[in-house]
């Protein structure tokens, strides 16, 4: 929904926001070039803290000032769904420069963030870039420890399939096998291998219930496979 260049000041951008208060259905919204000032800037920044539908949001050459800005950045410390986000060319100084650069810190759903105001210095528009970078570079991130995690739960159950598939293939195995294999399971699965599963690999090969060996116990079958080897 774009209403660029239509002079509709403070007092139209105060009725939109209260529209948009309701509205569940648009997803962009323009307002570039409307005199609103930093009133209007304020009225729809309380908008934007309730409405959890639009994610693009373009405020450019509206004459905010730090005012405006700094009601945006709070703004934008509490909205989760902007992903694009315009307010270039507002007289927006130091002020509002920091007060956004605080709000990013916090926000992480933005990716695009267009500032452009020759008020604000150059370091702190470099801020403003870098923190949107990092929100872009977010989802690699969490995909990244995702994957990580899934290979880290895989492992302690290819361990125990390869165990169990030993103990199939080899029924009748010494029961100093047998305990090497258990013992071989339990390291490369470590807290994941469970008593209850221990036991299963022990029934497998012996087709009968037994007691769960001590720590002295699992040290000496330890021993004894190294010396073997």
């Amino acid at each position: 929904f774009s209403i660029n260049g239509n002079d509709i000041g403070p007092a139209g951008a105060t009725a939109l926001a209260e529209m948009l208060k309701i509205n569940t259905t648009l997803k962009s919204f323009s307002i570039n070039g409307n005199d609103i000032g930093p009133a209007g800037a304020t009225a729809l920044a309380e908008m934007l803290k309730i409405n959890a539908t639009l994610k693009t949001f373009s405020i450019q050459r509206n004459y905010i000032s730090n005012i405006g800005a700094t009601a945006l950045a709070e703004m934008l410390k509490i909205n989760v769904t902007l992903v694009e986000f315009n307010i270039y060319d507002n007289m927006i100084g130091e002020v509002g420069g920091t007060a956004l650069v605080d709000a990013l810190i916090v926000n992480s759903s933005l990716t695009f963030f267009s500032v452009g105001c020759k008020q604000m210095s150059d370091a702190t528009k470099a801020k403003i870039d870098a923190l949107v970078e990092h929100n872009r570079e977010r989802p690699a991130e969490a995909a990244a420890r995702a994957k990580a995690e899934r290979y880290r739960r895989a492992v302690p159950f290819a361990a125990l399939r390869t165990a169990r598939r030993t103990l199939l293939l080899w029924p009748s195995a010494p029961a100093l096998v047998v305990d090497t294999i258990i013992v071989q399971a339990d390291a490369r699965c470590g807290d994941e291998l469970s008593t209850a599963q221990r036991h299963a690999l022990i029934v497998m090969a012996r087709q009968r219930p037994v007691q769960p060996r001590t720590h002295a116990a699992v040290l000496q079958v330890v021993q004894h496979a190294s010396a073997a080897q």
